[in-house]
């Protein structure tokens, strides 16, 4: 950790410590309601946060990523304006999970930085961030943490109204961007309910304050953009929409819904030649729950994903003639299923608890020119229970969970893609983990998590081998890993009391076997692990998967501070600090000892002011710079972040209607997310003013 990071955490504590000293006056801690979780109603040892109504529409951008990396130890990993996988904690990827109404998302977005999460922000009804280990919910894939997407396509309960619904339409000045969204929810009668949801969303090349690349690859002599101002080729344009029917009762309720996603955009950084994606997916969802089926047992909820998934990455040579069109260079496709059976049970030996069954089967191939892994057949089958009890002084959360992965695939014997070898591997993993609640008064509340997890391997860190343009690498797995083990432990104090409301939480992670992909600093034409690579990939760095044991520790607090009555509104104050430091344990043999693409440390602050009519706020992070990095990656340079939002209430037909405008990065800063294995050549957007409408009724 720095020196600039130490101080701004010895800031950070400062603060806590003088907001904590003023507090006087007492006040229930709030309640966190999280559908994901089966447990969140009585509260929950882990750190969690909802995103819903007005706090979440403030919040809305165009991927999920974006959406959510402006909470405490949530950060994201960029490309271009619509892709952006959520970062928990530093972890990513294959380590946390992204899902849709708790069902996977069933998309590719892990196997590459430049592959978009498939789910849509802007229908969704609220957004939960699960941070830390969420293995035993959601399967090993979910030791970072989790962030799902309730849609409310299936209704679970009996609306309070025969029609309602909510329409936005807003527009940005970079890159004339613009997104509509509609969203309409009725009943038939009592029992039967509908849903209907549609977006449309499409933004040019986006500005930046100057060229695409970084001061240190247009020193290197690396630079392939020619025009000031803009990241060219970073244009993209999606839509889609979904239908939902539902049945429901006292007795529990059952529904299905069918969604379609339909994204083009394009892929920035390469001199010669214009790629993009196209990208679609149908998804199938159902839902079903039973009430008190019988003594014991409180619920039995079933759901079921099912998804068609497919994307294209196309090119077009800039030396060819434009009129002969687009070739396709390589298709992914990912025909999935997930299924999960939850079964809430009254109290045994004093626990109120769940157990349940995961169930998922993923059908990976990519083909074409790029098709560096090997179609692949993945089989997951988990059994799983968590459980709770409460004691005069204290609350104690446990869980379990079992879990096999079968892969069936093929490998390129000593790089040969020609000479293909059958690869069949298992893993059999456990997670578990031990959880305290304890109110020391009436304000303050510390919890404590201790968690064991077991990961297998991934498809991608198994079995990659080839050329990746998007992301201007040469991936090569290794077929011999094994498990991923971690022990974490998180401590979390909550102290809220009068108009003060305060959250910190220190983690530590040790990892047995961490796996990362590490640039071995050898291009495809002279690395000895890529002898079969095709002439034309020749100058690609090599990336290759390699397993250490590693360390994670950080730190994340927030707080909010309820400043009185100002104008007849009311004034807040927030603030914001995240740390986390990732080291390999001991150097290895190609390396240094940082992890790569870890996140810098952020401090924000925020001042808002509502009344019943307008809502006001000015926003302001700092991002460090990130110089603690591994080999042959480059340092990424500290930005500011200022962002003004204000919107206006008007009553229209008995309804809300929202006139709002958004000012973001109004510094005009070049901001690169170290995250992101494109950063070099593609920062975020430069200043962009945003104004919109949203309507509810």
């Amino acid at each position: 950790m720095k020196a600039s990071t130490y101080t701004k955490c010895l800031l950070a504590s400062a603060i806590v410590c003088s907001i904590t000293s003023q507090a006087q006056t007492n006040s229930s801690i709030e309640e966190i309601i999280i559908t994901s979780h089966p447990l969140a109603q009585n509260g929950s040892a882990q750190s969690v946060t909802v995103l819903a109504g007005d706090e979440l529409a403030e919040k809305l951008q165009g991927s999920i990523g974006a959406t959510v990396g402006r909470e405490a130890g949530v950060q994201f990993a960029s490309y271009g304006t619509g892709v952006g996988r959520p970062v928990i904690r530093g972890l990513g990827t294959t380590r946390l999970k992204t899902t849709q109404d708790s069902i996977d998302t069933l998309d590719v977005s892990v196997t590459s930085g430049d592959h978009p999460v498939a789910v849509e922000p802007f229908i969704a009804d609220q957004i939960e961030i699960l941070r830390g280990p969420s293995s035993l919910l959601f399967g090993a894939g979910a030791i970072g943490g989790v962030v799902n997407v309730e849609t409310g396509r299936i209704a679970r309960t009996v609306a309070d109204e025969d029609f309602s619904g909510r329409a936005e339409l807003r527009g940005a000045d970079n890159g004339d961007a613009y997104t509509g969204a509609i969203r309409l929810d009725g009943k038939f009668s009592d029992a039967l309910h509908w849903h209907l949801d549609g977006f449309i969303r499409d933004a040019d090349e986006f500005e930046v304050p100057d060229f695409g690349e970084s001061p240190g690859v247009i020193a290197d002599g690396e630079q392939v953009s020619t025009t000031r101002g803009i990241v060219e080729n970073s244009q993209s344009e999606s839509q889609g929409g979904a239908f939902g029917l539902s049945w429901v009762q006292d007795e529990g309720f059952v529904g299905f819904s069918v969604s379609v996603i339909e994204s083009e955009f394009g892929l920035f950084g390469e001199p010669a030649i214009i790629p993009f994606i196209d990208l679609e997916q149908v998804r199938y969802d159902i839902e079903a729950q039973i009430n008190n089926p019988f003594s014991g047992i409180e619920s039995i909820n079933f759901r079921l994903g099912v998804n068609d998934y497919e994307h294209a990455e196309l090119a077009l040579n800039v030396e060819d003639d434009p009129s002969s069109g687009f070739g396709t260079g390589t298709l992914f496709t990912n025909d999935a299923y997930e299924a999960r059976l939850l079964a809430n049970h009254e109290s045994i030996a004093g626990f109120d608890g769940a157990i349940g069954l995961q169930v998922s089967d993923r059908d990976f191939s990519a083909v074409g020119e790029e098709a560096f892994i090997q179609q692949t057949d993945a089989e997951t089958f988990g059994i799983f229970w968590v459980g709770e009890r409460d004691f005069s002084a204290f609350a104690l959360e446990l869980g379990v969970r079992l879990e096999q992965v079968d892969y069936d695939s093929s490998v390129a014997n000593l790089g040969d893609v020609n000479d293909l070898q059958d690869v069949d591997r298992d893993f059999t993993s456990g997670s578990y983990s031990a959880g305290l609640i304890f109110p020391v008064s009436d304000s303050l509340t510390l919890s404590g998590v201790i968690d064991f997890s077991s990961r297998a391997p991934s498809i991608e860190e198994l079995l990659s081998y080839g050329p990746h343009i998007a992301t201007r690498s040469y991936e090569v797995g290794d077929i011999t890993l094994e498990e991923e083990d971690s022990f974490n432990l998180t401590i979390s104090a909550n102290y809220q009391t009068g108009p003060f409301n305060i959250t910190a939480s220190i983690y530590r992670t040790e990892f047995d076997g961490f796996i990362y992909e590490v640039n071995t600093g050898l291009n495809a034409g002279a690395s000895p692990l890529t002898t079969g690579a095709d002439a034309g990939f020749a100058d690609l760095p090599v990336f290759e998967f390699q397993q250490e044991d590693a360390t994670l520790t950080g730190l994340d607090i927030t707080a909010d501070v309820a400043l009185g009555q100002l104008a007849d509104g009311n004034l807040n104050l927030s603030f914001l600090f995240d740390t986390v430091d990732a080291e390999i344990d001991n150097t290895p043999a190609i390396g240094n000892r940082n992890v790569p693409r870890i996140p810098a440390s952020r401090f924000g602050i925020g001042l808002d002011w509502s009344n019943d009519l307008w809502t006001a706020s000015v926003d302001y992070l700092n991002v460090d710079d990130q110089d603690e990095t591994a080999l042959f990656e480059r340092p990424t340079d500290s930005y500011n972040d200022l962002s003004v939002f204000v919107n206006r209430k008007v009553e229209l037909q008995g309804n809300d209607l929202t006139l709002f405008f958004h000012g973001r990065n109004l510094t005009d800063d070049d901001q690169r997310h170290h995250t992101s294995i494109i950063k070099d050549f593609g920062p975020a957007p430069g200043r962009a003013l945003e104004i919109g409408a949203r309507y509810q009724f």
